[in-house]
């Protein structure tokens, strides 16, 4: 299976997925498409137990969704989600949380609207270089975080923080993003693959049965919150 937006490295069952978007790493409703297709993938490949997902591009994780496309999915329904209560982010951040590997989000550089919902959403754990930024601009434009980045803001960092965040539409620094809890860890640029390849060795030698009784309390404590907002907080 070929990719245009993002390229595929498996070692043993490691996989890593490096986003390649130029000019500056768009989410773009192909590289929804394309991200759609990897998860149904791993779905049925029991023999990947992590999945690392980081950026080729230095300066950008993912620069933010594309507005060109935004408008023309709102145009056409074939590129509408196929939920009438989730739009598409909602449903790719959803159906790659239900991924039975654990994911990992490596950022470097700047995660800004549609990508920061997508690893808020969609990964179990995010990292990132001390020279990240983040940043939800959607309340700028006089709209919501409607692609689940308001409910899962909300869960990661509490009401008042996640008020900050969300309002203020400014880029946070990798250290503010790690105090409020939308990230794990801000480590500097030459610790983090250490520090990652030391995190994913251990991770490998958990079986899937152990993977999967922790997603399963974690799945009857939040499942409740999750899904009522994210449903509801449609663009």
């Amino acid at each position: 299976m070929n990719f245009t937006t993002f390229s595929l490295q498996q070692d043993g069952a490691l996989l890593r997925v490096t986003l390649n978007n130029p000019p500056v790493n768009l989410m773009s409703a192909k590289m929804t498409e394309e991200l759609f297709m990897l998860g149904g993938r791993l779905h049925a490949d029991p023999g990947v137990k992590v999945v690392l997902v980081d950026s080729a591009d230095p300066d950008f994780f993912i620069a933010h969704f594309d507005l060109l496309d935004i408008v023309a999915s709102a145009s056409d329904p074939s590129k509408a989600s196929k939920y009438p209560d989730m739009n598409v982010l909602q449903s790719l951040a959803l159906s790659w949380k239900a991924l039975p590997q654990v994911k990992i989000a490596k950022v470097n550089g700047r995660c800004r609207g549609g990508g920061l919902e997508f690893i808020l959403g969609a990964m179990d754990m995010r990292f990132a270089t001390e020279n990240s930024k983040f940043c939800a601009p959607e309340s700028s434009g006089g709209f919501l975080a409607c692609g689940g980045g308001t409910t899962f803001t909300a869960l990661a960092a509490g009401p008042a923080r996640a008020l900050e965040f969300l309002l203020s539409a400014r880029d946070f620094s990798a250290h503010e993003a790690e105090r409020y809890g939308l990230i794990n860890r801000a480590l500097p640029a030459n610790e983090i693959d250490v520090y990652l390849n030391d995190l994913t060795d251990r991770l490998l030698k958990r079986s899937a049965g152990v993977v999967a009784m922790h997603r399963e309390v974690f799945n009857r404590m939040y499942s409740g919150i999750v899904e009522p907002l994210v449903f509801r907080s449609r663009c």
